[in-house]
């Protein structure tokens, strides 16, 4: 399984550096980046290189409703088989992924570990009442 970000502008590598920083790299993340170049030539792009997988594609777009999202979500209407699509990348989803990845993970598996530690990975800070340690 591989998995795909896709984002506008520079996003998608920037939260693969993030990964690739802490965790090292990974042959199974692969990034797709909307540039000036237009929705045509991405869309062209992102067919030709989701045709190429031979397996399942888990895609991870920025934003729902933005052209990365919109034009995968054409590509799953098209290949639900093929991949599977969620909105909202964010470092979390794969630092929790990317090392459950094994030859034998569904993209229903992989999804619900996504959408798990996308949402889990966010809140908000608060000050600190007692002398309790587990600050992290």
């Amino acid at each position: 399984m591989k998995v795909l970000l896709t984002s506008h502008g520079n996003l998608a590598e920037g939260i693969l550096s993030g990964f690739e920083f802490i965790a090292g790299k990974s042959s199974k993340i692969l990034t797709l980046e909307l540039d000036n170049d237009g929705i045509d030539k991405y869309r062209s792009r992102l067919n030709a290189l989701l045709d190429q997988q031979k397996g399942p594609v888990l895609i991870l777009a920025d934003l729902k409703g933005g052209t990365p999202y919109n034009e995968s979500y054409k590509y799953y209407l098209e290949h639900p088989e093929k991949v599977s699509l969620i909105s909202g990348l964010n470092l979390p989803m794969l630092l929790e992924l990317i090392p459950q990845l094994t030859s034998q993970t569904t993209l229903e598996e992989a999804t619900e570990i996504v959408l798990k530690a996308g949402t889990e990975g966010i809140i908000k800070a608060e000050d600190i009442q007692d002398d309790n340690d587990d600050l992290f």
